[in-house]
C-alpha cells in the first residue's frame, strides 16, 4: 500500500528544519558538497539551496511532517539528483525511494531527459544501496576531472526513467 505523501516546494522553515539534520561538518559536507560548513548561519545555508538552478522539494507526511528533502538540476542531458536527505525519525522506512520517483516524475513532466543521474559517496552504503535498488547504475563519469570533492563518489545513471510508470505505488 502507498504512503501518504506530499510533495511541495520549500519553505524557509522547512529548509532550517533540513539544516537541523546534520549535527557535524562531516555530515553536512558529504550531504551539501564543499560549500556546506558546520557551523553555518540560517542565511548562508538557506542561500546554498536556493541556488536558481536547482530545484528543490520537500517530501511531507500524511501529518505534514517533513521526512524527506532532494533537489534536482540538468547535468549532462539528465535529471540529476542531489542533496538527498531524510529526517532522521524516519530513516529506514522507505522515504528515499518515494522522494527520488517523486522528484524524477516532477522534473520529466517540465522537461525531457536522457535519463537521471547522481553522485553517491562510496562509503555510504545505505544511500548506494537504495539508489541500486531503483536501478541506478554506476558507471564511469563522461566528464574529466570528476568535479570538486566527489573523487570518493560513484557516478550513477538510471538510462531507463520507465520505473517512474511501475513503482508509482511504492
Amino acid at each position: 500500500m502507498a504512503k501518504p505523501m506530499t510533495l511541495t516546494y520549500p519553505t524557509e522553515q522547512q529548509y532550517l528544519q533540513v539544516k537541523n539534520w546534520f549535527s557535524n561538518h562531516q555530515e553536512i559536507y558529504t550531504w551539501g558538497g564543499p560549500n556546506m560548513t558546520y557551523p553555518m548561519s540560517d542565511e548562508d545555508f538557506i542561500k546554498h539551496l536556493t541556488v536558481t538552478h536547482f530545484t528543490s522539494f520537500c517530501l511531507l507526511n500524511d501529518e505534514r511532517q517533513l521526512v524527506a528533502f532532494g533537489q534536482y538540476y540538468r547535468r549532462l542531458e539528465h535529471h540529476h539528483l542531489g542533496r538527498l536527505a531524510v529526517n532522521p525519525k524516519y530513516r529506514g522506512q522507505g522515504w528515499a525511494k518515494i522522494l527520488i520517483i517523486k522528484i524524477l516524475e516532477q522534473a520529466f513532466k517540465k522537461q525531457s531527459a536522457k535519463g537521471a543521474s547522481l553522485f553517491v559517496f562510496r562509503d555510504n552504503i545505505v544511500a548506494y544501496d537504495c539508489y541500486q535498488s531503483l536501478g541506478f547504475i554506476e558507471t564511469d563519469y563522461p566528464e574529466v576531472p570528476f568535479p570538486g570533492n566527489m573523487q570518493n563518489c560513484a557516478y550513477m545513471v538510471l538510462p531507463d526513467c520507465n520505473f517512474l510508470l511501475e513503482l508509482k505505488e511504492v
